[in-house]
């Protein structure tokens, strides 16, 4: 549809549904809202992760949409930072290796499960699902997966995907027991080579108050916010 991005991803996550690129006209939020709710429901949908940029129409789109039931997944929403230089990340003490067989694509399952904390059934969900996200993501090579070791010991992950424009970087994870150590900072120092490799030494990604400062100690520039909203709803 040409006024928003829905994205379909397998799971039965509110994030396995996404809406993005929002380009309401004014007076309409309603019944474009009504509208993907129902292409939602023709796949079997009842959630959805919506993030809404500073080009989003109309200006007062996000209260519209929490006046129509749509909830904040936090108060301040989360920066759009973008980093086109070498990152400062300094040496590391962590292996980070492209994810490339399926045990190593199951412990950054677990890696992520445990970093995120995600309950228990949502976990049983990935790792039930993990075959066919390995399959599906060994073809082409549009996304990658890394997974940084301390020792042997897994303890972060994250994900690359790649444009003509950039790279783009989610799902980072990394369990409690490592945080605030340098291994994301090492996952980030890793992809950045690729991104120059494929002529588009630019990465792109999104980053909390926390996360935020981190990323700007390693070079990424605030471009903007975002807010994160998530839609639950019944028949």
């Amino acid at each position: 549809m040409e006024r928003a991005v829905v994205t379909f991803a397998p799971g039965e996550h509110f994030w396995s549904t996404t809406v993005a690129r929002v380009r309401f006209g004014a007076g309409k939020v309603a019944s474009e809202l009504d509208e993907i709710r129902s292409l939602m429901r023709s796949r079997g949908r009842r959630a959805a992760a919506w993030s809404i940029g500073p080009s989003a129409t109309p200006a007062d789109v996000v209260p519209e949409l929490t006046a129509l039931g749509l909830e904040r997944e936090s108060v301040t929403g989360s920066s759009i930072l973008l980093l086109t230089s070498e990152p400062d990340a300094g040496p590391s003490t962590f292996d980070v290796r492209p994810v490339r067989t399926f045990e190593d694509h199951l412990a950054a399952i677990e890696v992520a499960n445990e970093g995120f904390g995600f309950p228990p059934e949502d976990a049983k969900d990935e790792l039930r699902r993990a075959r066919d996200t390995f399959e599906i993501e060994r073809v082409g090579s549009h996304t990658a997966r890394l997974l940084a070791l301390d020792g042997e010991r897994p303890v972060a992950t994250g994900r690359a995907w790649f444009a003509p424009q950039g790279v783009y970087l989610g799902g980072g994870a990394t369990i409690p027991s490592h945080r605030r150590r340098g291994a994301m900072a090492s996952l980030i120092a890793a992809t950045w080579p690729e991104a120059v490799r494929r002529g588009t030494p630019a990465l792109v990604t999104f980053g909390g108050d926390m996360s935020a400062s981190l990323l700007q100690r390693l070079g990424f520039r605030t471009l903007g916010r975002l807010d994160h909203l998530i839609d639950r709803f019944e028949d």
